[in-house]
């Protein structure tokens, strides 16, 4: 039965995502005004999304914020600024938290399973809705949930909850595996079943947000649905944005008005943060006791399956059916620090956990803190971490959207590319940080995050990808500026001929002073076909160029040799009338 207070366990499915304004007015917009907050902020104002700025003003609030570097706090918290005091303008708006209009433990999270034929339904009371943007592209939606049910607090609840209520889409389709091997695979199109065998594995039958509505996986079972383009987001996260203009296939995004594209930066899963309090594993993992010592010659952790597949989120069997390499992983993706108390951090890719005593001994022996700081600090360092890895996504997906730009959206490039450059800039400096906390265990959790989620590597690779773009960029921009340096040198050439005769004879051609207009007979007879000469050099010069050049250059040469024919007409008309 519940008890009123009680928590058996905590968890924080987080969505990261990729946003955007779309639409024709968007087309060639640069990645800047793409993500510029302004727009968003001012749709979600008269929605049950409110602006959760921090304010360090509960014992919880100055804990957290005072764990982290003041560099830091810059990227995990929307900080009220004091107009008069602050340079940050509204379109510069760099972060912009929001808090779901709810009160705590009233709405309720629920995940239905069907696994194996065995139904059951996990409740999970919501703490709070966070949703956290920032004008880099990306965003995190996050679920804080508290399990205060003792019917749903077992080991394998703990996994059941994590596995099953982090999907937010199918993430295979089942096939009849009678048809396997035969020609009749590549035709099979039975999404219904293929949805039905994939929920008896690791997609929920439905999860619901009592607020807002649930989600079925239905409309997934239609062919045809996948012909509208991205994945859709469930329905128990679009209820979230009724009054927000989202854009929900293709054809909402190709349309005039702005409407906001929101997609997945990861897969069907949401990431996972979990604390549970269990006193039978807790003791479990601990070292064996040798001598008054602990005898850590043999951890018995390592070959922890539960501790495995908690850590790796397996709602089944282990997916790595190797016990070396499951001993190696173990190892790799843990932090034991505090192992002779029974207490252990586990990262993955896709999860941050913590495996303590029960609350209950916990507050015995005054180490209630480790809940909160997995509610607080350690959420707030995996979310960091996970906005890296987003931007990092974000910023890759870009680069790929610029190279493939097509040669009459060229004259785009250089503005695009430079507004990327500034955001990769502004991510450098405010996102991605090496350390970001004093406190050896935070240096030690953030460490094992970087490393397990490879974000080093990835950044290296992306400056790497970012620089050789902004490279290209300009040697486009030197060429083009080559191609005008050659087109004044080309028409300077020109008038060289004409010029140094004309220097030569001298200037006066006509003289002027005489009513009669006399010729320099000898001077015009020289300028003339040296003229022509320079001209038709320059048309058979342009002609080539223009092969390799295009229309441009042909366009100038066609205007200066109509300009030498006019000039040459009136020098020869002037000529006749002077003989006659």
């Amino acid at each position: 039965m519940n008890q009123p207070g009680e928590l058996y366990s905590y968890h924080v499915f987080l969505f990261p995502f990729q946003w955007s304004y779309t639409g024709k007015n968007y087309v060639s917009k640069n990645f800047e005004e793409k993500t510029n907050l302004k727009d968003f902020v001012s749709f979600l104002d008269k929605t049950p999304w409110k602006q959760n700025q921090f304010v360090p003003d509960t014992v919880l609030n100055y804990n957290e914020y005072n764990y982290f570097y003041d560099f830091v706090r810059q990227a995990m918290y929307d900080v009220k600024k004091v107009p008069e005091f602050s340079r940050e303008k509204t379109d510069e708006q760099f972060i912009a938290h929001f808090s779901y209009d709810i009160k705590m433990d009233e709405a309720v999270y629920s995940i239905r399973i069907n696994k194996q034929g065995v139904v059951k339904t996990y409740h999970l009371l919501i703490d709070s809705i966070l949703l956290h943007l920032y004008n880099t592209g990306v965003g995190v939606l996050s679920f804080h949930l508290n399990n205060r049910n003792a019917d749903q607090a077992s080991p394998d609840d703990i996994l059941n909850i994590n596995q099953y209520g982090r999907r937010i889409f199918p993430p295979f389709f089942g096939m009849d595996p009678g048809i396997t091997g035969s020609p009749e695979q590549y035709d099979y199109v039975d999404f219904a079943k293929g949805l039905t065998a994939v929920k008896n594995a690791e997609l929920a039958d439905e999860i619901e947000v009592s607020i807002n509505g649930i989600e079925d996986f239905s409309v997934y079972t239609d062919p045809a649905y996948f012909r509208q383009g991205a994945l859709r987001l469930p329905a128990f996260m679009d209820g979230l944005f009724k009054q927000v203009p989202l854009a929900h296939n293709k054809m909402d995004a190709d349309n005039g008005s702005t409407k906001i594209t929101i997609e997945p930066l990861l897969d069907d899963r949401m990431f996972v943060i979990c604390w549970y309090g269990n006193d039978e594993l807790s003791a479990g993992i601990k070292p064996p006791e040798k001598d008054g010592k602990y005898d850590m010659t043999a951890p018995a952790y390592l070959d922890n399956e539960w501790l495995y597949k908690y850590i790796f989120v397996d709602g089944g069997m282990m997916t790595c059916q190797n016990s070396r390499m499951s001993s190696q992983f173990l190892k790799k993706h843990t932090n034991v620090r505090w192992l002779n108390f029974g207490t252990i951090f586990g990262v993955s890719r896709y999860s941050f956990v913590c495996l303590t005593s029960s609350l209950e001994k916990l507050k015995e022996y005054n180490s209630a803190f480790l809940l909160n700081h997995v509610q607080t600090m350690y959420y707030k360092m995996t979310e960091l971490c996970l906005l890296q890895r987003a931007c990092v996504l974000r910023f890759s997906d870009e680069v790929t959207a610029i190279s493939a730009m097509k040669e009459k959206e060229s004259k785009y490039l250089p503005g695009k590319v430079s507004s990327l450059y500034k955001q990769y800039l502004r991510f450098v400096n405010k996102i991605y940080f090496r350390e970001i906390t004093a406190q050896e265990q935070g240096i030690e959790l953030y460490n094992l995050m970087q490393n397990v989620m490879s974000i080093k590597g990835h950044v290296q690779d992306l400056d790497g990808e970012i620089s050789e773009l902004h490279n290209y960029v300009n040697l486009v921009e030197e060429e083009k500026q080559n191609k005008n340096i050659a087109l004044l040198t080309i028409i300077g050439a020109l008038f060289v001929i004409p010029s140094f005769i004309a220097s030569f004879f001298g200037m006066n051609m006509f003289n002027i002073s005489n009513p009669k207009m006399e010729v320099n007979f000898w001077t015009l007879c020289l300028v003339t076909p040296a003229m022509l000469i320079s001209a038709g050099i320059f048309y058979l010069i342009l002609r080539g160029k223009s092969i390799r050049a295009g229309t441009k250059l042909k366009k100038a040469g066609i205007i200066l040799i109509s300009l030498l024919v006019i000039i040459l007409t009136l020098i020869s008309t002037i000529c006749f009338y002077t003989f006659k």
